[in-house]
């Protein structure tokens, strides 16, 4: 996970609107963090970059340790274990929210691409074996085809084991006469992340 983490005293979690240097938690595959993540870290101005993550991370940012200054916020998503690390140091240190684990909804009718349907499900199931997924569709037979491309597509995921669980768990498919009734049920669900 990314997390930017404003030290100049900035209420605000846009880096760009940082007084001063910042610091930013990287997860790097394999012990190497991607090109793109430091190019756009430099593109800000972000001067310290760390290859940390988790709830010991965030300790380390909210108090220090011998090589991480402490800084004033804490800002980016994380499993249920970072949440709950970012509630005990808060008041510590500010941050931006205690994000529960994370929902996507897909509304989409018989026209859409399974595939890309499919691809929007994982792209939150693979953050946390918590998150839900869940598909609002107008036709059944459409709702089987997205089931076999979510199936097809795990098994590609580097993190398979927690995305096939959130998906087993917590992965949903609600069928819908027509598209306004599924609208309806977009906003009983009220996701953190929605699709159409």
């Amino acid at each position: 996970m990314l997390s930017f983490l404003c030290i100049d005293g900035s209420d605000s979690g846009d880096c760009r609107r940082c007084r001063a240097s910042g610091s930013y938690l990287a997860a790097a595959k394999n012990g190497v963090i991607a090109d793109g993540v430091l190019v756009a870290a430099n593109e800000i101005g972000i001067k310290e970059i760390y290859q940390a993550g988790g709830a010991q991370a965030i300790a380390a940012l909210a108090y220090g340790t011998e090589t991480i200054r402490p800084v004033d916020k804490i800002v980016g998503p994380g499993n249920i274990y970072v949440t709950l690390a970012k509630k005990q140091v808060f008041g510590d240190v500010a941050i931006d929210s205690l994000a529960g684990p994370s929902e996507i909804v897909v509304l989409a009718d018989e026209t859409a691409d399974p595939s890309w349907v499919a691809a929007d499900l994982l792209s939150q199931a693979e953050h946390d074996k918590m998150s839900m997924p869940v598909l609002i569709t107008t036709s059944a037979a459409f709702a089987e085809k997205v089931e076999q491309e979510v199936d097809g597509q795990l098994k590609s995921l580097p993190r398979y084991d927690i995305a096939s669980r959130a998906v087993q768990n917590n992965g949903k498919i609600i069928i819908v006469s027509n598209l306004p009734d599924g609208a309806e049920a977009v906003n009983r669900i009220a996701p953190e992340h929605l699709k159409s």
